[in-house]
């Protein structure tokens, strides 16, 4: 994999845990929210590690009172945490501590060490939230890698059926991604162009997509490219329907666009943190019962799907509560109500060397409409479109 490659999946890795702002559903009576998971006298080690201090601009402290909250029922867990300080000696160290503490699991958020996860793996240690997409002890509901084929699906759901891709150079096996997605719809991949990390100048890649035929245009940069993009392609005077992942178009994003983001198809595998649902409501309470002032961010909502794993597992271990054990338990899970913040949970992997630990197959398109991100439709199934891959 190239430097550029490995700087987008960086990138894409930090910005899928920023990605927040406002949206909203389709207009319809309010849900009943999802019932709490009945509790257990079980007693359990979980711990919680990410970056709550980090050299850049990026934390993610709101994630242990949501863990925090969706456990209260679980009086005798002991919720710790690690602040792996946004580097890989820190991360290193948090992974010390789970095998040291002998936790049941790691909740895991963002995390710019978190590179080499094997003290884990090794220690059979189940890794919820950011772990990778093959590793047996890894249950990640969203993965940055799979996203793309999410990204391809859903501009196929828009009814495009000619793809062009603007891509940071060197990033080609995400392209692949992309183009597995939109075919597997139906639709044909017209052309892709690359470009350059330091590039000034988008118009070639433009001409190069608007030129073969496309009618939507996939972006494939670091947001700050990204945003370049979608304005070159918003004055090439083709008539395009353009779409990204939320990882790049994050809120802060959308907002230094402001009107020019408009019309654009955002991509996600959960709902966006400001949208309508009654998991969403009850991910906010449990956080704020535990702190007021903590913010609903879309890092928050990964974190509420990763405690209610661990709630909907604990019940159903026998005996002690070990990495062992629960790892059985999250394994045994089927039909694990979410609240509509993702589709039913099973721990059923999908048939797929790259992407096997997928369980989380399904994405969701918004469409940005005066500044908001407004859903369109429900989740579509990529499952099919994984396997074998």
């Amino acid at each position: 994999m190239s430097l550029t490659a490995l700087v987008l999946a960086g990138v894409v890795s930090l910005a899928a845990c920023s990605s927040s702002g406002t949206g909203s559903g389709p207009s319809q009576a309010p849900a009943p929210a999802p019932a709490e998971e009945p509790g257990s006298p079980v007693a359990a080690k979980i711990l919680v590690v990410g970056d709550f201090t980090s050299t850049i601009p990026f934390t993610l402290p709101e994630i242990v009172p949501m863990v925090k909250g969706v456990l209260h029922n679980f009086p005798n867990v002991t919720v710790e945490t690690c602040d792996a300080k946004g580097a890989a000696a820190g991360f290193l160290s948090c992974e010390q501590q789970a095998v040291t503490d002998k936790v049941a699991a790691v909740v895991l958020g963002f995390s710019a060490g978190a590179q080499d996860m094997s003290v884990l793996t090794t220690a059979g240690i189940p890794i919820i939230g950011n772990g990778d997409a093959h590793s047996a002890n890894s249950y990640p509901p969203a993965e940055s890698f799979s996203e793309y084929v999410a990204l391809g699906a859903g501009l196929a759901e828009t009814g495009c059926r000619q793809l062009g891709v603007v891509y940071l150079g060197g990033s080609d096996f995400l392209v692949d991604n992309i183009k597995t997605g939109f075919e597997g719809k139906g639709g044909k991949e017209v052309a892709r162009a690359s470009v350059a990390a330091n590039a000034a100048d988008l118009t070639p890649a433009v001409a190069k997509v608007t030129g073969a035929g496309a009618k939507c245009v996939a972006v494939s940069l670091t947001p700050a490219a990204a945003a370049q993009a979608l304005i070159a392609l918003k004055q090439s005077g083709s008539s395009l329907t353009i779409g990204g992942i939320s990882a790049i178009f994050s809120q802060q994003v959308l907002d230094s666009l402001k009107s020019l983001a408009d019309g654009l198809i955002v991509v996600d595998v959960q709902l966006n943190a400001a949208d309508n649902a009654p998991g969403l409501t009850q991910a906010a309470n449990a956080m704020h019962s535990v702190d007021p002032k903590a913010a609903m961010t879309q890092q928050a909502v990964s974190a509420y799907i990763d405690a209610k794993l661990i709630a909907a597992a604990l019940p159903k271990v026998s005996g002690d509560v070990t990495s062992t054990s629960l790892a059985t338990a999250l394994d045994g899970l089927r039909d694990v109500d979410m609240g509509g913040v993702i589709r039913a949970w099973s721990t059923i992997p999908v048939q797929s060397r790259t992407f096997s630990r997928i369980f989380n197959h399904y994405g969701i398109n918004y469409k940005i409409q005066g500044g908001k991100s407004v859903r369109q439709g429900d989740f579509y199934d990529i499952g099919p479109l994984l396997a074998g891959k």
